[in-house]
């Protein structure tokens, strides 16, 4: 029971010093949801509804996991978080609107703007789109919309992913020039350290 308590304790440690860390468990739980929510997932296919039904998909999730990011981070409602809240609180967030852009049937969803039945693109599988109800000219037209719709999604997916990975790697470099500069430091220290003992034992 000790040794769980303390493998516990060193998680939370961990998640809460280390923003990396927390930030790629936080990218694996969010892309396992992703896919529970995707099997689940029906656009109403409704112009009144699709964007609302959609964008609670985006904003819901994303701002439960910004929350849980600023707890494991240490803010409380009781203390002023300025100190504990940075990017890396955002990063969670972000991931998750990445997925569902990369996606594309949740932006596709949201933009629709005719009503259909939620089903599956034939030779597409596993994407769907809102079919129309009444056939005729205008659904392959329907369609290439669709399809260009979930383009549009997934470049805007790319572009936030770059940015993330510009991020990862601007903060790596910044962290290992940091501890070097630490590692420096402490070398002078003890450098200096090491000379103030040499010269109180000449004096002696």
């Amino acid at each position: 029971m000790e040794s769980r308590q303390q493998w516990l304790t060193r998680l939370k440690n961990e998640l809460s010093n280390s923003p990396l860390v927390s930030n790629v468990a936080f990218g694996f739980i969010l892309m396992g949801l992703e896919k529970l929510v995707e099997l689940e997932f029906e656009c109403p296919c409704n112009p009144t509804w699709n964007g609302v039904f959609s964008s609670a998909f985006f904003i819901i999730p994303a701002v439960m996991a910004f929350t849980l990011m600023l707890i494991i981070q240490g803010c409380r409602c009781d203390a002023w978080c300025s100190k504990t809240v940075s990017l890396s609180s955002f990063v969670p967030a972000i991931v998750w609107l990445i997925l569902l852009f990369l996606d594309g049937q949740y932006f596709a969803c949201a933009m629709t703007d005719w009503e259909g039945r939620f089903v599956i693109v034939d030779k597409a599988a596993p994407q769907k789109w809102c079919e129309p109800v009444s056939e005729g000219d205008a659904l392959q037209e329907l369609m290439l919309r669709s399809q260009q719709l979930f383009v549009f999604s997934q470049v805007i997916g790319i572009i936030l992913l770059i940015f993330i990975c510009m991020g990862l790697v601007v903060y790596v470099i910044r962290e290992s020039c940091r501890q070097e500069l630490e590692m420096e430091d402490s070398d002078v220290a003890e450098l200096t350290v090491v000379r103030m003992s040499s010269l109180r034992n000449r004096t002696s």
